[in-house]
């Protein structure tokens, strides 16, 4: 029988209750501590890795601080509240109430914020230095289609080889954000929504 969240009574406030997670014996509560800055951390090294990628394959050698600096902060501020709002809080209060659904969740979140958000914000930002100092010939950014068909066939053939740092990147942020999210359902489970707790007097 597969274990489900199903709060037997009112749950705490949901910052108070993240607290005391946090803060179990036995560094127990790490998904809810070191386990959510991970997942910041890495999302904002994902976005230095995608930064690096564009700039080798444009050819572009300056304002590597310009480029660098937003790439490794606005993942990794993105995604630490999305993790909250959508995996964290609803674990916790018991609206995510299965293993699957909470892993699932995790994989989409982390997949989307770490890595295709960084890649999305690195691609304009890295084209727009290299159209600057001419260092490859970018089509023009207009929503014509045939600007649009220009601009797909451009990132395309560019993007073929970077095509297994991709894929390795991807399933890393895969399985990384099922880990995260499966340790902390395994950490909810146990110390809030589980009948017999012996630590929920002290969540309370």
């Amino acid at each position: 029988m597969i274990n489900e969240l199903r709060p037997r009574e009112p749950i705490p406030q949901f910052e108070r209750t993240i607290s005391k997670l946090q803060k179990l014996e036995n560094g127990e509560g790490w998904p809810y501590n070191a386990g959510a800055m991970a997942i910041a951390l890495n999302a904002g090294l994902v976005g230095l890795v995608s930064n690096s990628y564009f700039r080798r394959m444009l050819k572009v050698r300056k304002l590597l601080v310009f480029t660098s600096l937003p790439m490794a902060v606005l993942p990794a501020l993105s995604i630490t509240p999305a993790w909250v709002m959508l995996i964290s809080k609803p674990l916790v209060e018991g609206s995510l109430r299965c293993d699957i659904c909470a892993q699932m969740r995790g994989v989409a979140l982390n997949f989307t914020f770490g890595l295709i958000y960084p890649s999305i914000i690195a691609m304009p930002l890295v084209a727009s230095i290299a159209l600057r100092h001419k260092t490859v010939e970018v089509p023009e950014m207009k929503f014509s289609k045939a600007a649009i068909n220009a601009q797909m066939k451009f990132w395309v053939q560019k993007s073929r080889f970077f095509k297994s740092q991709f894929i390795s990147l991807a399933l890393f942020q895969c399985v990384a954000g099922m880990y995260i999210a499966h340790k902390q359902y395994a950490v909810a489970l146990e110390y809030v929504h589980k009948p017999k707790w012996k630590s929920m007097e002290e969540l309370h």
